[in-house]
C-alpha cells in the first residue's frame, strides 16, 4: 500500500458497531444539581469578539475539535453577508481552561473562522463571493468595505455563553454533547478527549502514533474524528479492567481516561510496552489480516473490527514473554483455531451484534482468552 492510498483510507476501513442493546451511554445516570452548571452568558460586540482573536485570547483549534477550514469561501461570504444584514447569529459557545483562562470554542468554530477570515486575515482575505442581496460588494476584502459597513460589523450584537471552569466534569459532557449545534458534533471520543485534558490525551496520542499500531492495523485507522484514539481507550479501558465492565462503554471509556491522569509512570511504562508488544505479536501472527473477521482462509479481506481489535489485542497483552513466544511458535494452529471461533455463533453475535453489551464482551474475552490457553498448552 503506497503512502497515498493510506491517506485516501477513511472510515470504512473500520467496521460500523452494531451497538444496540446495550446499556445507556449517558454518563450521568441519575439527577445533578442544575446549580452545578456555571455558565456566563452575555451580549457583547461582535467586536469584542474580534478584539480576543485579534490577541490569540480564543483557541480556536483545541484537539478535540474539526478542521477549522470546512466551509467554502461562498458559505463564509453568506455569513459576513448577514452580519452586514444585520441578521441575528445564533449563540457561540466557549470553554474556560483553568489554568490559563483562555477560551475554547465549543460551538461556532466555523462562524468565527469565517469572521477572522475576512476580518483579520492579512495574507490572502476573504473577498466575498456568491452574495445574494449584497451583490455590489461582490469580490471585496474586509479592507474595501465602506467605513460605515466595516462598523456594522463590529457593532453587530452577539450572544456569548462561557462555561466556567467550576463546572463539574461529568456535567461538562452533557452540555458538550447537547449543545454542539453547528456542522458536524463533537463525537463520544472526541468529548471525553476535551473533558480529560492533560496526561492521558498526550499517552493517548502516543500510543497511536506508535509505529506498531499502525503496522498492526495496515494504515487504515482515521485519526481525523480521533478514531485512532478510541481504539487507544478501548485498549486501555479493557487491558486495566475489562473484568470490572458494567455493560456502559461510553462511562467505562471515560472514567479509564480519568484514571490514566493518576498512574504512576511505571503503571503507564508497563502499558506502553503491553501495547506495544501486543501489537508487534497480533500482526506477526495474522499479517494483514490483524483484527479483521475471517471465516475462511479464502475470504475476502475485511474492515478491522473494534470488538475484534479489543478482544485480541489485551488477551494478548496479558500475556508474560514467554506465553507470547508459545503463542508466536504456534502462529498458524492459533490463526486456523481463530477462524473456527469467528464461526462459532456465540462468539460471531458477540463481535458483531450488541457489541457493547456486558455479555457480549465478556464471553468473548472469555473465549478467546480459553482459546489462547488451549494454544499454549499444546
Amino acid at each position: 500500500m503506497s503512502m497515498e492510498d493510506i491517506k485516501k483510507q477513511d472510515d470504512l476501513e473500520v467496521e460500523v458497531e452494531d451497538l444496540s442493546g446495550g446499556e445507556s451511554t449517558e454518563l450521568i445516570t441519575k439527577p445533578f444539581n442544575p446549580n452545578e452548571i456555571d455558565v456566563d452568558i452575555s451580549t457583547v460586540n461582535l467586536g469584542s469578539l474580534i478584539e480576543q482573536l485579534e490577541n490569540d485570547e480564543i483557541d480556536l483549534q483545541p484537539d478535540f475539535q474539526r478542521a477549522t477550514d470546512v466551509w467554502d469561501n461562498i458559505r463564509k461570504s453568506r455569513l459576513i453577508e448577514s452580519i452586514l444584514l444585520g441578521l441575528p447569529l445564533p449563540s457561540f459557545y466557549f470553554s474556560e481552561d483553568p489554568f490559563t483562562l483562555k477560551l475554547s470554542i465549543i460551538d461556532g468554530l466555523q462562524r468565527i473562522c469565517a469572521i477572522k477570515d475576512f476580518v483579520l486575515r492579512k495574507e490572502n482575505p476573504l473577498k466575498l463571493k456568491g452574495l445574494q442581496f449584497l451583490r455590489h460588494f461582490e469580490g471585496k476584502t474586509y479592507s474595501q468595505l465602506p467605513r460605515p459597513e466595516m462598523r456594522r460589523i463590529k457593532s453587530l450584537k452577539i450572544t456569548v455563553n462561557v462555561l466556567r471552569k467550576g463546572t463539574p466534569l461529568n456535567v461538562k459532557y452533557i452540555i458538550y454533547e447537547r449543545i454542539n449545534t453547528g456542522g458536524i458534533p463533537l463525537n463520544q471520543q472526541e468529548i471525553r478527549y476535551a473533558l480529560n485534558q492533560g496526561f492521558a490525551t498526550v499517552f493517548l496520542k502516543e500510543l497511536a502514533n506508535m509505529e506498531s499500531f499502525k503496522i498492526a492495523t495496515d494504515y487504515s485507522i482515521n485519526s481525523k474524528r480521533m478514531q485512532d484514539l478510541d481504539f487507544i481507550n478501548r485498549f486501555i479501558a479493557f487491558f486495566i479492567g475489562y473484568t470490572k465492565y458494567s455493560g456502559n462503554l461510553n462511562l467505562f471509556l471515560f472514567e479509564k481516561m480519568r484514571e490514566i491522569n493518576l498512574m504512576s509512570s511505571n503503571q503507564i511504562d508497563y502499558i506502553r510496552t503491553s501495547f506495544d508488544k501486543s501489537m508487534k505479536c497480533c500482526f506477526q501472527i495474522f499479517k494483514e489480516d490483524t483484527f479483521r473477521i475471517k471465516y475462511e482462509v479464502t475470504d475476502r479481506r475485511r474492515p478491522v473490527s473494534k470488538s475484534v481489535f479489543d478482544t485480541l489485542s489485551v488477551n494478548i497483552a496479558l500475556l508474560n514473554d514467554n506465553e507470547r513466544n508459545l503463542l508466536l511458535s504456534r502462529a498458524d494452529v492459533f490463526k486456523n483455531k481463530m477462524i473456527g471461533l469467528f464461526n462459532n455463533e456465540e462468539f460471531k453475535t458477540s463481535i458483531t451484534s450488541r457489541t457493547t453489551q456486558k455479555y457480549n464482551v465478556m464471553l468473548r474475552f472469555y473465549m478467546v482468552k480459553s482459546l489462547i490457553k488451549e494454544i499454549i498448552s499444546l
